[in-house]
């Protein structure tokens, strides 16, 4: 069984890996019915200081790092590590939409590093990737719906399921220091090489930002998530179920635009194959790390 549970593993490399395919097609429209709409976190009390909302923005630049380290497990006490780094330049716009309170926003792939195991992804894949565009709708208060891309790749859709780590959700009104909420929501992400869905339950803190230099709140997060996706590997299908703990911290400026932010998360994985009642446990950590680079 054991040669299964390999092939099991290297899907998880093999399909990160995929290129871009499809031309370039239309824009399409924000759907608001999709998966993605958060709920509304409950309105806090308290707190001092302005309220900070998110504003409209013109192709704010900023760099995206993510960082993850798989620990394959195997019958017989074998082990297979496996590491991923992506960092992604992007370009965010928000505009005021014909919608009150609602903004349309943009999303730009400038360009994608990628790197497997220590290793170069193909050039062909992540030049395929470049140019991407996310369209949405969001609120004053966060929150993304109806994000969708201008053409297919397995890279892309990683990236896509990282967007949402550029705007935490607020609470209605405004967050002022001092504040607390809790916030669920699910959505659907390509991680890990499976497309599937993903609840996450997150506490937010607000509390002044550390640097006296910047005019900041910083939102301290801690939470969980739940995941479970599906994929085929030639004629056999794979499931995978994973569950885990996140904590980070984002800083957003009183003028309503996200400075920079970082987080971690660790979790255990099952990688299945019903078929053949195979299953590969896996552990998995991870970090990002986003950062404005300015407007352009």
């Amino acid at each position: 069984m054991r040669p299964i549970a390999l092939a099991a593993g290297s899907l998880l490399l093999a399909a990160c890996a995929s290129g871009a395919s499809g031309a370039d097609p239309e824009v399409p429209a924000p759907d608001p019915g999709t998966p993605g709409t958060p709920e509304a976190p409950a309105p806090p009390s308290g707190g001092r200081g302005p309220a900070v909302t998110y504003e409209p923005v013109r192709s704010a630049a900023y760099r995206l790092e993510r960082h993850d380290s798989l620990t394959l497990q195997f019958e017989g006490g074998a082990t297979q590590e496996q590491s991923r780094d992506r960092t992604a330049f992007l370009r965010i716009t928000l505009a005021e939409s014909p919608t009150p309170d609602a903004y349309q926003v943009s999303i730009v792939l400038d360009s994608l590093e990628a790197i497997e195991n220590g290793a170069p992804v193909s050039p062909d894949s992540t030049l395929a990737v470049r140019g991407t565009r996310w369209t949405a709708t969001m609120t004053p208060s966060g929150g993304l719906s109806g994000l969708q891309a201008d053409r297919e790749s397995m890279l892309g859709d990683e990236v896509q399921g990282r967007l949402r780590l550029l705007f935490p959700p607020l609470p209605d009104g405004g967050v002022r220091e001092g504040m607390e909420w809790t916030d669920t929501t699910q959505y659907e992400l390509v991680a890990d090489a499976f497309p599937g869905t993903e609840q996450t339950v997150v506490t937010y803190r607000a509390n002044e930002a550390e640097s006296s230099a910047t005019d900041a709140i910083a939102l301290e997060s801690s939470g969980n998530y739940t995941r479970s996706g599906t994929r085929m590997q030639g004629e056999q299908e794979l499931q995978m179920t994973a569950s885990g703990n996140r904590e980070g911290v984002h800083r957003i400026g009183l003028k309503g635009i996200l400075l920079s932010a970082e987080g971690r998360d660790t979790g255990e994985m099952t990688i299945s194959v019903p078929a053949l009642g195979q299953t590969v446990p896996v552990k998995q950590s991870g970090s990002y790390r986003i950062r404005s680079e300015g407007g352009r």
